[in-house]
């Protein structure tokens, strides 16, 4: 997304600052950090999106789709033993998968990407481009002068493909009542037990209004979205609550009550502090869905601010979430983009 260059490098941290002057000033060519950093941003939207797009066809069993990649399992088990260097990214397996992998991913479920990245034979002539400056990076080799207008060339043409991946994630239909489904009986016609307790409560308590909504991944055949929806490849529930008090994402996540539900959850989107979004798989096990649904209510009501928040909290907000669990999306692109937004550049190639 564009923001205002000169004014994102003055909110930096001055040892930032520093580090990234020092290093240009004694031998790392400045077009190596450009090239690193446009790298960063495709290699990482792959990420979530095969991430996405493999939870959204196959639910919790996702990762037995993968190729056998025994490196990145490995690997990440290898950095459990250094907890004291623990990353945000740790608890995503996908983090620690070479972008060979990545790729060989991509080809061996292209049905489920295509229509988010370029034509399949344009995109195979690509690849082979992306490969070469990986190359490069990973070798610490000096960059060649074309490789940074070559990756934002690429950016740009995935624009369209990526802007539609995430559309479709928040193209959502609001669950009416008397809808036959199981998690639509347990929610809209409030048959679950903390729907009973807790729906009109919290609104009138709390100010606080819940809704359940669906959605549906790009390559999903169907033109609508016809109850029943659990069970169903390729479509996403989304429990949407809009509060008058701020939430404290941060606590609200790393409560205990969610060890036993965390793995359920496909994201957590966050748009600004007064509203929540968790995301679930079709595929994932209704009941269990509907009883992370009822953790997730009483704990927003644990955790929502009680005093008014400072004008200056939206900013703050953002910065202060943004290295938790990659699963939680504080005001990124999952969180804010839809079909309102088409002039907002996702990647600002």
């Amino acid at each position: 997304m564009r923001k205002n260059g000169i004014k994102e490098w003055n909110r930096l941290p001055s040892d930032i600052q520093n580090s990234i002057s020092a290093s240009w000033r004694n031998d790392v060519p400045p077009l190596a950090s450009a090239v690193f950093a446009r790298w960063w941003q495709f290699e990482t939207w792959l990420r979530s999106l095969i991430y996405l797009e493999l939870r959204a066809a196959y639910g919790s069993n996702w990762t037995e789709r993968l190729p056998q990649l025994p490196n990145h399992e490995k690997r990440q088990q290898k950095d459990e033993e250094f907890q004291y260097m623990a990353t945000p990214d740790a608890q995503a397996l996908l983090a620690y998968t070479d972008v060979a992998d990545l790729l060989k991913i991509i080809d061996e479920q292209w049905s489920l990407f295509e229509k988010s990245l370029l034509p399949k034979e344009v995109w195979k002539g690509r690849v082979i481009e992306l490969r070469n400056i990986r190359n490069c990076i990973g070798h610490c080799r000096r960059p060649h002068s074309d490789d940074l207008s070559r990756l934002e060339q690429i950016l740009r043409d995935l624009e369209n493909g990526a802007f539609e991946a995430v559309a479709a994630f928040n193209r959502q239909s609001l669950v009416p009542k008397n809808w036959e489904d199981p998690l639509a009986k347990a929610w809209v016609d409030c048959q679950h037990e903390t729907a009973q307790r807790l729906i009109k409560h919290a609104q009138r308590q709390y100010h606080t209004t819940f809704q359940l909504k669906c959605s549906k991944r790009p390559w999903v055949q169907s033109t609508q979205i016809i109850p029943p929806v659990s069970g169903e490849k390729g479509y996403v529930w989304h429990a949407k609550w809009t509060m008058s008090r701020g939430l404290n994402l941060r606590d609200f996540w790393e409560d205990d009550a969610w060890d036993n539900f965390r793995d359920t959850i496909l994201l957590m989107c966050a748009a600004n502090p007064y509203s929540l979004e968790l995301s679930f798989s079709a595929l994932e096990d209704a009941v269990s869905v509907a009883d992370t649904i009822g953790t997730a209510f009483d704990l927003i009501i644990n955790h929502q601010i009680r005093n008014n928040l400072p004008q200056d909290a939206h900013e703050r907000w953002e910065e202060i979430n943004t290295d938790l669990d990659p699963r939680v999306q504080a005001h990124s692109i999952w969180s804010i983009i839809g079909d309102s937004t088409k002039s907002i550049s996702i990647f600002g190639a």
